[in-house]
């Protein structure tokens, strides 16, 4: 696909520790201004498809491309400042709220005011109140430091915005108010999501991963929802009882 924004084409993930494979053989492409939801069962490969985007990890085997370049030519530093990744487990970097969002604009040679300035529409637009800003991390809930750590990726404006289950820990408000917000943007996203109901109306494609496998990977509109489902809860009854099995 010429205008990829990303594409993985045969990646193979091996596992550190034993001799199975974290996903086999996957391929797809994402055009720019893409939504793309990720969705399958817990332990399906959906992190560990994130982390190979922002090269927290490197396949074992296969190419991935951004933007018609091999991800392994770029230094870690300049990828990630092209592809920012917000974790479901999100640390503050032991700053205060207002710190950690100030920081990655003062790497990009911002002093402490125009930073504090450039932050300021972000606080509005994820609604973090002000209140929050000389917090510390131990101060906020899981929720809170989740979505500080989205406005601080979103602040930087990245070409790739890789969120993974960032509604996991929020309310359904301001879960709905976050989708809104990213589907209103000119950002390419790609979105692992276990919450279906959301992802349905927000998403522009749907990638669905099981047992490290792609299993579909379609634009939204010819995705069968109620089949979708019984797949993933299908495939979550049958792991759950393979563990059963094994104790």
């Amino acid at each position: 696909m010429d205008d990829a924004i990303l594409e993985f084409v045969d990646v193979s993930l091996r596992a550190s520790v034993g001799i199975g494979l974290l996903l086999d053989r996957i391929s797809f492409a994402i055009a720019p201004q893409s939504r793309v939801a990720v969705v399958g069962p817990s332990g399906a490969g959906k992190t560990t498809l994130l982390r190979l985007m922002n090269r927290l990890s490197d396949p074992t085997s296969g190419v991935i491309r951004y933007r018609q370049r091999p991800l392994s030519s770029y230094s870690v530093v300049a990828l990630r400042q092209k592809i920012g990744l917000v974790m479901q487990e999100s640390r503050l970097l032991g700053q205060s709220v207002e710190a950690t969002l100030c920081y990655p604009a003062q790497l990009q040679g911002m002093d402490d005011s125009a930073a504090r300035q450039h932050i300021a529409p972000w606080l509005e637009r994820l609604k973090i109140p002000k209140d929050w800003l000389p917090r510390q991390a131990v101060e906020l809930s899981m929720g809170q430091r989740q979505r500080v750590a989205i406005a601080r990726t979103l602040a930087t404006q990245p070409d790739l915005i890789l969120l993974d289950e960032p509604t996991s820990a929020q309310d359904m408000g301001y879960g709905q108010h976050l989708l809104n917000y990213l589907a209103n943007s000119d950002s390419t996203i790609v979105m692992a999501n276990h919450q279906l109901d959301l992802v349905a109306d927000w998403a522009t494609h749907v990638l669905h991963i099981q047992h490290g496998h792609l299993a579909t990977y379609k634009p939204v509109h010819e995705i069968n929802w109620p089949d979708l489902r019984q797949q993933i809860v299908a495939a979550e009854k049958a792991d759950s009882w393979d563990e059963d099995w094994d104790e």
